[in-house]
Parts: structure tokens; sequence; C-alpha cells
């Protein structure tokens, strides 16, 4: 398991790279559906402050896609635990309080979190 886990976290932060390098505002998802929304070539190439080749652009909103697919085919319960877990840096939550929201105890959410791991590794393709 620590070895999932230690890839999906390898995965999100090259994932927020990604999503930097291209100033993607589509950082947070809905929250009402916590889903994101697919990036789009077009709209991106329109901003001149984006240097870089159009190959590397592309193989980049390619792999944030890829990311934001694979999470968004997750039930709404599993998007906010890897949202409020890996992708919400602005609050730094620990998983205390993610429980609490979720009205869960910290043992319970320990195995939904455990779960929701496995099922992101699936649609991520690194679970076989």
């Amino acid at each position: 398991m620590n070895d999932i886990k230690k890839e999906i976290k390898q995965i999100l932060d090259k994932y927020k790279l990604y999503c930097l390098s291209i100033h993607s505002n589509n950082i947070i998802p809905n929250k009402e559906t916590y889903e994101f929304n697919l990036e789009d070539l077009e709209i991106i190439n329109d901003y001149n402050y984006v240097k870089l080749t159009n190959d590397d652009l592309y193989k980049r909103i390619n792999y944030i896609n890829y990311v934001r697919l694979s999470y968004n085919v997750l039930s709404i319960i599993d998007k906010k635990i890897i949202y409020y877990t890996y992708l919400d840096e602005d609050y730094n939550y620990d998983d205390r309080y993610i429980a609490n929201c979720l009205g869960w105890s910290v043992g319970y959410y320990y195995v939904k979190k455990k779960e929701t791991l496995m099922r992101f590794a699936y649609s991520l393709g690194i679970k076989k």
C-alpha cells in the first residue's frame, strides 16, 4: 500500500507542477460534484506568456487531463478524500479534520481512505 501511496503522490505532485507551468485557472474543482474541468490546448495556447513549445504544452495538457479524467470517475466521497488529502494545499487539512468534515470516526476514515487510494490507483492505471 505504501508503494501505491508513493506513486499516487508522485503523479499528483507532477500534476500540480504541470498546472502551474501552463497557468491553469482550473485548479479548484466544482464544489458540488468535486469534478475538474478538462484543459483545452486552444485556450491555453492563446496566452502569450506560456513559453513552452507546442509539443511540450500538448504533453502537459494530456497529462493534466489524464489525472483529471482518472479523478473524475471516482465517487464524490472519493473525490473529497483525494482533494482534501493531496490537492488542496491552501489549508493543509489533517486526517482528523477530514474525518470530522465527512462525519466519520478517524478509524473509519482510514479504512475509507485506503479503499479510495486503491480505486484511484486503478483509475490511474497504476494498479493491475
